[in-house]
Parts: C-alpha cells; structure tokens; sequence
C-alpha cells in the first residue's frame, strides 16, 4: 500500500470540505465572514468538525485498496465502520453539534474509490473515481430509507430521512448510489470557470459553481425541515442568480448577496449542495495526484 497516497487523500478530502466551508459569499451557510450558521453554528466548529474526519478518510481509503478483490457490493459493509467513526469524531469535535453525514458518506466513498484505483494501478479520471464509489454504494437507498416507508416505525427521522418518506427525494445516498450526477455537474461548471474566467479567483468560482448546484439539488436539508415548497423557492432563486450572471457580472454578485439575505431571515440552510461542491473540489484535488512507479505521489 502506498501510504503517502493514502495521507494525501485524507488530507484532500479534508481540505476540500474546509475550502468549501471557507467560500464567501454563500446563501444561507456558514461562512469565515458572516462566522456562523442558520443554526448558530460558528465557522472555527465546522473546521474542527472537519479536521476530525481525518481519522475516518484514512480508513476509508485504506480500505478501498486493501479490498481490491472484494466485490463492490460487499466493500460498503467493510466501510461502515469507518463511516461511524467519523461521524462520531466530529460529533465529539464539536461537542455535538454537527456529525458531517453527508460528507462522511459522499466524500468519505470517494476516498475508498480512489484508495481502490491505487490498488489497481488505475488513473484518477473523474469517472473512474465516482463509477467506482457508485459501486460501493448500490442498493444503499433501498436498504436504508425504503424501510422507512413502512406504517407503524417508531424513529424519529432525519431531515434526509423525512425527506425520503414524504417526497421522495433522496439526498446524498441517492448522489452517491446514482454515480454524483450534480457532483459531476458541478465539476463541469468549476473546471469550465477555471478555463475560461481568468478574472475570477478561487473563491468566487466556487461561490459561482455552488449557486449552479442550487438550482436543481433535490437538497434533503431544507425539504425536511421547510417543506419541499421552500425547496422549490430556494432552487427557483438560485436559477434567478444564474440568470443575473452569478459571479460573473456585479448584478449576479448583487444578486447572491440578496439571497443570502432572504434565506437568513427565513432560516434556510443548503447544507445538501455544499456537500456536492466539496465532493466536486475533492474530485479535482484527486485528479492533480501523479501515478508514480511507487504509486501515487502529488
């Protein structure tokens, strides 16, 4: 095992969930301006939050590559653990304030993905990784929400999990399960701003790629606690953000920082699409990685 690759891939995925956190302007999230959350959640809880998942990516993508002869079906069981892992250091991290689930599942199979290609002497092409981590996860909204369905469960529900039972929608098991179409989408969006908007800096093309994401995510986070109409207005704003130009004009910019405001005041927070940005960042940093003789050096 190569286990410089296997750092940085941890290392990767951890600092593409921080630099999607550390993106400014950003309707209704947490960021290092505005500092907190919808919640109350503060900007320096969502880093520690992040930087205890270290621990639990390292073992994703240690697993991945130790189970290159085992079926994909069966890889996801192996992961599990690590996956609970995670979730439980970042809810000590941050004294219970966030567990990170989304990013633990979508990010952390994207780590096994890449640990996997390693093993197999495979390139880090954009499909290869997330074919590759839609692998591991077929089947999972079937075992784990569909039960849901059923009358007479006793749970208390998610926000994902109440968004499943009543629209139908199904949030990151389904970006994973049905290979990270908006993650794909928004990689697109990202890699085409890097190409050809020279003027705009890092932070404002992932402000730009986000708000693209937020037209169309089926975000489980607001539609479980808000109601899918308010799911609906969110998408129908961020399409009317685009529309103005986004980050590409500064009536788009206008028009982001307006968003932010509404969805403040009317508590609604897109955690669903940040997580897809920071598997589409992830994507990227794994893709600048160099097959070596050794392995995998970046």
């Amino acid at each position: 095992m190569n286990e410089v690759f296997i750092f940085n891939t941890a290392r990767s995925a951890v600092k593409s969930i921080i630099m999607s956190a550390s993106v400014y302007p950003k309707p209704g999230l947490i960021t290092p301006i505005d500092n907190n959350a919808i919640d109350g959640t503060e900007f320096p809880v969502l880093i520690d939050g992040a930087m205890a998942l270290f621990h639990s990516f390292i073992n994703f993508a240690s697993a991945g590559a130790d189970t290159e002869s085992v079926s994909p079906e069966d890889v996801f069981t192996i992961l599990k653990p690590s996956g609970k892992i995670g979730i439980n250091d970042s809810l000590r991290a941050t004294r219970g304030k966030l567990s990170l689930k989304g990013h633990v599942l979508c990010v952390g199979l994207l780590c096994a993905a890449a640990g996997r290609l390693l093993a197999q002497k495979r390139i880090l092409t954009r499909n290869a990784l997330v074919l590759t981590a839609s692998s591991f996860a077929q089947g999972l909204t079937e075992r784990e929400l569909w039960p849901l369905t059923e009358n007479g469960h006793l749970k208390v529900l998610t926000s994902g999990e109440k968004s499943y039972v009543s629209y139908g929608l199904e949030g990151c098991r389904g970006e994973a399960e049905h290979g990270y179409t908006q993650t794909v989408k928004a990689l697109e969006t990202l890699t085409w701003l890097e190409a050809t908007q020279g003027q705009l800096n890092a932070r404002e093309m992932m402000t730009h790629t986000l708000m693209t994401i937020m037209t169309d995510n089926g975000d489980t986070e607001i539609a479980g606690k808000l109601g899918v109409a308010e799911l609906m207005n969110v998408q129908s704003e961020a399409k009317k953000v685009i529309d103005r130009g986004g980050m590409l004009s500064p009536d788009g910019v206008e028009a982001v920082l307006e968003m932010d405001k509404t969805l403040r005041l009317r508590g609604v927070s897109p955690s669903g699409s940040s997580v897809i940005l920071s598997c589409a960042v992830f994507i990227r940093e794994l893709m600048k990685m160099k097959l070596t003789r050794s392995g995998y050096d970046e």
